[in-house]
């Protein structure tokens, strides 16, 4: 996934963007940190390993500088592509 972060509307928020679009049934989960991988194909993205759901629009509460990881997943929660990012929000 190509995944772009710029500042989000209020301070501390970044605005994510994510191409291409999501396939039909699939979801968005993001974990961001100082420092993260991507997960491989298949693996489990649920809150158990960190992660959390996004819809896609929503700005996400993160510190800038720090990574942004954007996972597609399908309707059992299995990795299907994901980007990362640097990200850059409101001051």
């Amino acid at each position: 996934l190509t995944v772009t972060s710029v500042a989000g509307t209020a301070s501390g928020d970044t605005k994510i963007t994510v191409l291409p679009a999501l396939k039909t049934g699939h979801s968005y989960v993001y974990k961001t940190a100082a420092s993260v991988e991507a997960p491989k194909v298949a693996d489990l993205c649920d809150s158990a390993a960190g992660y959390t759901a996004w819809n896609g629009t929503a700005d996400i509460t993160a510190t800038t500088g720090n990574k942004i990881v954007i996972v597609e997943v399908d309707g059992d929660g299995l990795a299907v592509k994901a980007g990362i990012a640097t990200v850059a929000a409101k001051a």
